[in-house]
């Protein structure tokens, strides 16, 4: 065992360990925190990646497995570490060179870990944090060839170890099922080979009581789960009638077992022999008694309370919980997660272990989450001119302009669109990756409008000013399509005898030798403000004081909302969102099925399940499956923006949500006094 590093970081981390002592506990409803626990004790971020977090269950100790370079670790000669989080010391726990380890369970007080762990063949092991002591968990001359093997299951308390070995020929690698008895050191033989290869152990309090699945050649049916009572020796069923079951775990008193079984989550009570379902979705953990476990539904992978029905904050999408990744009475969770937002200073763009602490409730709020300002310059100062019009790609992408330049935030951080000599330029607008971005700017040649688009991959820039030999008089409203392929914009050709009073109309323009396109009806009034879906086949407009949108490649051109504005399409282009009066509206155009909210200027996700609107003066988005709407211009005390914030953008999967505001309470440092833009990411 080996030292990393070791410091008190203070009361404010204590505090940020929720449920640590009674005096928390007594304190009434906690506050929802998240705390990046793959870091070093003076806070610093390791610059590989962690994950495969274990909690114990008074949430104080969280084992996890680390390929850092910053730990000590490798790639391919990955680390075990513990990290106390109320003092911040994390102990690297070192069982052999070379070793690789794999999902790490602590006892309820942390003081034991068992863990998969071999340099060649994976075994069982039980490490004692108080004596700094390893054992491996193998049987006296087991029956029949065995080479390696995997611990599945601690007791509370750490007294007993369910574990499985056997040998590389699949399917014989967990063929043996055993439990060790930590105070006398005895193995017990629980399910022999002939039961089949085993799928999953979880053991009771005392021992007495262990459930298994076993795999079998049915297709109908390819799992089935036991108990077996290592006092009478009888064995159980427990997943008759449940059609495909998977086990979670058994209760630390013996009497109940949870399941996942046809889409939910089940309770079988050993006494009466009966299942319930407790839960829709699956679980991936669950507490020693059994009530609370981590579910995935279709309201996202969330804690709940098994009796109550009560609910934690939905976690990250990325969210990897392993078996013991539950604590604290269902407060808090462990997990692995590759998302940046979830705490202040996280740019190693690695995955790293989380831990989330929140009260469940009917209605949750999200986990907290990070605020961004993105109108920064290239070394990360603030700027001095506004910044404004903010325009989402996938991810983190997003165009904006400032003082008369465009800028984009992607790949390599923040970079200047435009080149010196195009001044002003405006309204940038970036396909989903960022390589290609569009924007308005006066034309080289003459000086006239123009709509340019950079390709940021190769330097290249593309200028239009023209249809059909003729000059255009105004230009805007650039729209890169997703697949950077189509650029659409709003142009109006000069007056003559034929056509006095020229309206503005909308035009699509292919890259690559493409031609151009009239998408709008050329006698329908002024066009403006386009949306293009994924591959522009589909774009919506409004004109005439309608929202229009027009299938280029059937021609079809149909009147989706009107008396409405500034549409929105999926990338599907088969939702469309626009605003009508004092609401903010979304179309489902195959079915006519329409979502309403009283707000302004909406912004669909690609994905067509979140939209981004302003209300009064704030940002908020809603999540069009479940009707729930949160503020997204929040400022770092958790409350209302001061000041008002508006020209929301939301992006490609409607996780992340870009503003403009001069508010300054929404980020740290933000004195300059003008409208910037921020980026929050939203569960």
């Amino acid at each position: 065992m080996s030292r990393v590093s070791r410091a008190l970081l203070g009361t404010a981390v204590v505090l940020a360990l929720a449920g640590t002592t009674a005096q928390a506990q007594a304190a009434g409803p906690k506050e929802s925190r998240t705390q990046r626990v793959s870091t070093a004790a003076d806070g610093s971020q390791a610059d590989g990646a962690s994950d495969y977090a274990g909690i114990s269950a008074d949430g104080r100790h969280v084992a996890f497995v680390s390929t850092a370079p910053s730990f000590g670790c490798e790639h391919y000669t990955p680390c075990l570490l513990v990290k106390d989080v109320a003092d911040g010391g994390v102990t690297r726990i070192d069982l052999g060179g070379g070793y690789l380890y794999s999902s790490p369970t602590p006892s309820a007080d942390g003081s034991r870990i068992a863990v998969s762990a071999g340099s060649r063949f994976m075994a069982p092991y039980l490490y004692d944090r108080a004596t700094g002591r390893a054992e491996k968990l193998w049987p006296q001359d087991p029956p029949g060839f065995n080479e390696l093997g995997h611990t599945e299951s601690m007791s509370p308390d750490g007294t007993h170890v369910a574990y499985t070995i056997g040998n590389r020929n699949a399917p014989q690698n967990t063929r043996l099922l055993y439990v060790r008895d930590t105070a006398t050191g005895t193995d017990e033989l629980v399910s022999p080979a002939e039961e089949g290869q085993k799928a999953g152990a979880s053991v009771s309090g005392d021992g007495k009581r262990v459930a298994y699945g076993i795999r079998s050649d049915s297709e109908v049916d390819p799992l089935d789960v036991y108990v077996k009572d290592r006092t009478t020796g009888r064995r159980t069923q427990v997943d008759a009638d449940l059609g495909v079951a998977s086990l979670i775990r058994i209760t630390a008193d013996g009497r109940r077992v949870l399941l996942n079984a046809d889409s939910g989550v089940y309770v079988h009570d050993l006494r009466t022999g009966t299942s319930r379902r407790v839960a829709d979705g699956t679980a991936s953990a669950a507490t020693a008694d059994g009530r609370y476990a981590v579910v995935s539904g279709e309201d996202g992978q969330r804690v709940r309370d098994l009796r109550t029905g009560l609910r934690g904050a939905a976690l990250p999408w990325s969210a990897t919980v392993m078996d013991a990744g539950l604590a604290d009475k269902g407060r808090t969770v462990a997990f692995g997660a590759r998302e940046s937002h979830l705490v202040p200073g996280d740019t190693n763009a690695e995955t790293d272990v989380f831990v989330f602490s929140g009260e469940l409730r009917r209605n949750p709020a999200p986990m907290p989450s990070v605020t961004e300002r993105i109108s920064v310059t290239r070394d990360g100062q603030q700027r001095s001119a506004a910044s404004y019009d903010p325009v989402m790609g996938q991810d983190k992408v997003v165009s904006f302009t400032s003082d008369g330049d465009v800028f984009v935030n992607a790949s390599g951080g923040i970079s200047e669109v435009n080149d010196s000599t195009q001044k002003p330029s405006s309204e940038g607008s970036p396909c989903y990756s960022g390589r290609m971005v569009g924007y308005a700017a006066p034309l080289a040649s003459d000086g006239g409008p123009g709509i340019h688009v950079r390709n940021r991959s190769v330097g290249k820039l593309t200028s239009l000013g023209s249809y059909q030999g003729v000059r255009f008089t105004r230009m805007g409203q650039p729209v890169v399509d997703p697949t950077c392929q189509w650029l659409t914009y709003v142009a109006t050709l000069p007056a003559t005898a034929a056509d006095p009073d020229p309206q503005p109309q909308i035009y699509r323009f292919r890259f690559n030798g493409g031609g151009t396109d009239l998408v709008s009806a050329p006698t329908g009034g002024a066009a403006g403000n386009p949306s293009v879906n994924y591959d522009a086949r589909y774009i919506a407009f409004e004109q005439g004081g309608d929202v229009y949108v027009r299938d280029l490649d059937t021609g079809a051109l149909e009147k989706v909302g009107e008396h409405a504005k500034a549409p929105s399409l999926s990338a599907d282009g088969r939702k469309v969102a626009y605003q009508q009066g004092s609401y903010a509206v979304v179309r489902d155009l195959d079915t006519g099925a329409t979502h309403r909210v009283r707000g302004t200027q909406p912004s669909l996700a690609g994905t067509g399940t979140a939209l981004a609107y302003t209300s009064g003066r704030s940002v908020y988005l809603l999540e069009l499956a479940t009707g729930k709407s949160q503020l997204v211009s929040v400022d770092r005390r958790g409350g209302r923006n001061d000041l008002p914030a508006g020209h929301p953008s939301v992006n490609a999967d409607g996780t992340v949500v870009s503003f403009e505001s001069a508010s300054p309470d929404l980020v740290e440092g933000d004195t300059n006094g003008v409208a910037d833009v921020f980026l929050r990411t939203v569960q």
